[in-house]
């Protein structure tokens, strides 16, 4: 009887912490794609939004994790960290889908993007 209570609660204990691995954490890419346009003008503090475009290369401000990202509407700042990339190698030519969050700095009014989620657009 012994033998089987420990057998349950090893299987118990191994099936929860599976199911933690498991987990995904970035937000999804599956919401509907919008525009760095709309991104400007239609989206609050915090919005969750989902962008494909290409990043054209660093801000060359003093965060070293500021880049700029253009679709075919417009330009925007986007911040990713370095665990975002995920090793991807993305150059201007590389076609990329974003998710993060849209960032309002109310000091002069401006947007960018927090990336929570970088994928290559094959």
């Amino acid at each position: 009887m012994k033998r089987l209570a420990l057998i349950a609660m090893t299987t118990i204990a191994l099936s929860a912490h599976a199911e933690f691995v498991a987990q995904d954490t970035a937000p999804s890419t599956n919401h509907p794609v919008s525009t760095v346009r709309e991104a400007k003008t239609e989206f609050g503090d915090d919005a969750h939004i989902v962008l494909e475009g290409y990043i054209t290369g660093t801000a060359g401000t003093i965060n070293p994790e500021e880049y700029f990202f253009k679709d075919d509407t417009d330009t925007i700042k986007v911040e990713i960290n370095p665990d975002v990339w995920r090793g991807q190698k993305v150059t201007p030519q590389t076609k990329v889908r974003i998710a993060g969050e849209v960032d309002i700095n109310r000091f002069n009014n401006t947007r960018e993007i927090e990336v929570r989620r970088l994928d290559i657009v094959e």
